[in-house]
């Protein structure tokens, strides 16, 4: 009886891990791990002015510095292209501001979320895949 003690206790602790490990379960999936390599800042060199509207009347600056997070060795190819990315990165800004998005406690965790998810969104289509990440380097605001 006590050999059988010895291997069943230890095999039902697995299965009990197991199955507890199932239950607890977030339904999340696990991310590939991050390519070989690592990544390198560029810095857009003049910032992004971005009028604040009240009706017609300008009520507002906020004047915003990024930065590209990209993959190594893309930095050339990053700073060839960014007419483009200033471009699309100006078009998000003038949405963002559009719809209320610096209006009240603008430095908050869900509106500067959405802001960083849709400049990193617009990042890659207009750059690639290389293009990993935006980085929101400095923000300020000019009210009227």
């Amino acid at each position: 009886m006590r050999k059988i003690l010895i291997v069943l206790v230890p095999a039902l602790a697995i299965v009990a891990g197991g199955a507890a490990a199932w239950m607890q379960r977030d339904g999340t999936v696990q991310t590939p791990q991050p390519e070989a390599g690592g990544t390198e800042l560029v810095e857009l060199p003049n910032q992004f002015v971005v009028p604040l509207t009240r009706g017609d009347d300008i009520a507002g600056l906020i004047a915003v510095s990024l930065a590209v997070e990209v993959a190594e060795g893309h930095s050339e190819a990053t700073l060839a292209q960014e007419p483009r990315l200033r471009d699309a990165f100006l078009q998000v800004l003038f949405d963002h501001a559009r719809s209320g998005g610096f209006a009240g406690d603008f430095t908050g965790g869900t509106s500067m979320g959405e802001l960083r998810a849709h400049l990193a969104l617009t990042a890659r289509e207009v750059g690639g895949p290389a293009l990993k990440s935006v980085l929101i380097t400095n923000l300020a605001r000019q009210d009227f």
